[in-house]
Formats: structure tokens, C-alpha cells, sequence
């Protein structure tokens, strides 16, 4: 446990970072494009795609068998049955089970709107059934609940601790720049090909693969906070140092 609450260990996440980028320009280096595209995005069938899954899953049990949280049974319950609910979201969003269930309840309705159901504008769209608009709304007001709870209250604990070189911190902002970095690289081609410019073949295959591998990133850094928080403020680890900062 020393590795990861010691006073080094904030360096555990921008080293993790690092391998995986450098892995992924290598893997980009020394593969052809469309391999490269086959091997990360396959609608959810990749290698890449594939091995994501069980990372996501993973956060599930070790939420529970290593309590990120201090306090008591209720608390701890309480927030691990949030993170469980946030692990299953990003398995659901990674696998489009949402999509697919709105498609298996309402086959008409995904049939004739042009584009994915999951937008503002199929609530804002008429001629949807009403029910439908519910369904979707529901998921968007979950997973934007369940991502906030935790964003507020640790947020300015969090932000203190980046600049204390707390380990969760660090980690956690890793974790917040990766997901920006998955949102960036996959709205990017679509931005410049409206902007009248038109990427390579090569440079396509290096933005897919920082977005279908840094999925797999956040999940590894989610799993690292994990361990390391409960490394921190578990009752019988200790890390008294770090719990005092916070």
C-alpha cells in the first residue's frame, strides 16, 4: 500500500499516462490505418473495445471490496452504490445498450429521426412519443445526477489536493483531462471536415486510437483512485498524513 500513498505516489497517474500515449503512437507507428481502426472501433467488437469492457466492470467489485470512502456502513454503502451506478453508465454508453434498447422499445421512431436519439433534439422533436422522450430523459438526468454528486462534493477537496500533490487528486485530474481529450479527438474530424479540412487516412487512425484508448485510460484511472483512496482512508491502513491535508 506504501506505493500508492507515499509521497511519490502522485506520480503514479502522468507516469501511467505517459506509457499508454507512448504506447498508442507506437502501436499508430507500426500498423496501417485501417488496421489500426479495425484493431480500436468495430461498433464495440474491437480487441481494444473488448478489453475496455472488463476494466469498467472491474471498478464494480473493487468499488466494494476497497471502499474509496471513509465513515461509516451507510456511507460507505451510499457512495460505492454510486460509483457502482457510474461504472455500469460507462459500461452502458461504451456498448450503446442504452441505444439499442431505445431501438428494441421504439423501432419507428429511431427509424424515421435522422441521427442518434440520445440529443436535445429528440426531446425537442415532434412526433415523438411522449413516453419515449421520458425514457431518454431519465438516462440523461441519471447519469448527470450521478456524475455530479460526486463532482461537488470532492471538488474543492480535490482541487486543493492537486496543488498538495495528493495522490486521488492527481489522479482524478488525469482522469478529468483523459475524458476531455475522448470528447476532443471524436468531435474533431467532424469539426474540421466542417471547416473544409479534410484529415489523412494516417491522422484518422491517430485520433481513434486516443479515443477508443483513452476510454480504456479513464477506466485504469478510475481503478487507480480506487486504491489509492482506499490506501488513504481506509480505518486500518492509516496514510494519517494524507487524511490530515484533506
Amino acid at each position: 500500500m506504501n506505493l500508492l500513498a507515499s509521497k511519490r505516489s502522485w506520480l503514479l497517474a502522468p507516469v501511467v499516462f505517459a506509457l499508454c500515449a507512448a504506447a498508442l503512437v507506437t502501436v499508430w507507428l507500426v500498423m496501417a490505418p485501417d488496421a489500426l481502426v479495425a484493431a480500436f472501433d468495430a461498433d464495440g467488437k474491437s480487441p481494444v473495445e473488448l478489453m475496455t469492457l472488463p476494466l469498467f466492470a472491474l471498478i464494480i467489485p473493487l468499488t466494494w471490496l476497497c471502499t474509496p470512502v471513509s465513515g461509516g456502513i451507510s456511507r460507505k454503502c451510499f457512495w460505492n452504490f454510486a460509483f457502482t451506478v457510474l461504472a455500469v453508465i460507462a459500461l452502458t454508453r461504451e456498448q450503446d445498450w442504452h441505444k439499442d434498447l431505445v431501438a428494441w422499445l421504439w423501432p419507428d421512431v429511431v427509424a424515421s429521426f435522422k441521427g442518434t436519439v440520445f440529443k436535445m433534439k429528440f426531446l425537442k422533436a415532434s412526433g415523438v412519443p411522449l413516453v419515449a422522450k421520458l425514457f431518454v430523459g431519465g438516462f440523461f438526468a441519471m447519469f448527470f445526477a450521478f456524475a455530479l454528486l460526486p463532482l461537488v462534493k470532492w471538488f474543492v477537496p480535490l482541487f486543493k489536493g492537486f496543488f498538495k500533490l495528493h495522490p486521488v487528486s492527481w489522479t482524478m485530474a488525469f482522469f478529468g483531462g483523459t475524458s476531455v481529450m475522448v470528447l476532443v479527438v471524436d468531435r474533431l474530424p467532424a469539426n474540421l471536415r466542417h471547416a473544409g479540412i479534410v484529415l489523412s487516412d494516417s491522422a484518422l487512425a491517430l485520433l481513434k486510437a486516443f479515443e477508443e484508448g483513452g476510454e480504456a485510460m479513464m477506466a485504469l484511472f478510475a481503478l487507480l483512485a480506487i486504491l489509492q483512496a482506499h490506501a488513504i482512508y481506509a480505518a486500518d491502513v492509516g496514510a494519517e498524513a494524507w487524511r490530515e491535508k484533506t
